[in-house]
């Protein structure tokens, strides 16, 4: 990973062109626009931005850019953490249901830590790890087991919380491990009016779809030849969602015994 530890402190006359670039990418904002987002800025005591990590925007590095947001480090009274800062052009209109469903999800213990958030930023937990497919190949047997039992316990618990992620058939760029701990990130397609499926989206994700990924998983579990009865120990718990069910569906997967 890039290490550029420049500072832009937000309220230095000469940092302001390079604010500009980060707080209002991908293009130019109005004095009108940089100044109201300075102020969410301030009301979440951020001080700075930070240019660390392995992506780039306008010459600075970040921690990822998407199509609707980008995340940066950031410093919130000396205290190292990620910002998600709304893009200018970006479909999304506000990022405060966003912030209100990862808050949600921090009650039941998934998702990095929300410290805050506004229309256009969300302050959370700085976390740093492998993504799922890194973690997947480096990690034992016994670490993926143990890591992978966690992963599912909390998509568990948001299925019981009446949220869903969205993402999780998918995860690739969704599930972080930090020492072997997972963290489920970026609730931007989250919903509390949709059925979840979390639980069913991240299972598919691991064991069904046949991708590269999936195919390790199952091997280094030793279920690769069990694909029908996984598929039936999914249909049962899609039918019934319940503890036991879910239960079920770990021990088919050998995550249990």
């Amino acid at each position: 990973m890039a290490h550029r530890m420049l500072q832009v402190r937000l309220y230095r006359p000469e940092d302001r062109d390079l604010l500009v670039k980060i707080l209002c990418y991908p293009k130019p904002c109005s004095d009108e626009v940089l100044a109201d987002r300075l102020r969410q800025l301030q009301e979440l005591d951020v001080d700075a931005v930070v240019s660390y990590g392995c992506q780039e925007v306008q010459g600075f590095n970040v921690l990822g850019k998407g199509c609707d947001s980008v995340v940066v480090k950031a410093l919130v009274n000396d205290l190292a953490v990620a910002l998600k800062i709304r893009r200018v052009d970006s479909h999304v209109k506000t990022l405060i249901s966003e912030g209100e469903s990862q808050a949600l999800a921090n009650t039941f213990g998934v998702g990095a830590k929300v410290y805050g958030f506004t229309r256009d930023f969300i302050v959370m937990e700085l976390v740093e790890g492998l993504l799922i497919g890194d973690f997947v190949v480096k990690a034992e047997a016994s670490e993926l087991r143990d890591a992978l039992r966690d992963l599912l316990e909390q998509c568990w618990r948001l299925d019981t919380a009446g949220l869903d992620h969205g993402e999780l058939s998918r995860a690739y760029r969704h599930v972080l491990f930090s020492n072997g701990k997972p963290v489920i990130l970026d609730f931007g397609s989250s919903s509390r009016r949709r059925r979840p499926s979390n639980v069913s989206s991240i299972f598919s994700f691991l064991f069904l779809t046949g991708s590269p990924l999936s195919r390790v998983v199952c091997e280094k579990l030793g279920v690769e030849a069990e694909r029908e009865a996984l598929i039936e120990a999914l249909r049962t718990y899609k039918r019934l969602k319940t503890r036991s069910s879910f239960m079920d569906l770990l021990r088919a997967v050998k995550l249990i015994g």
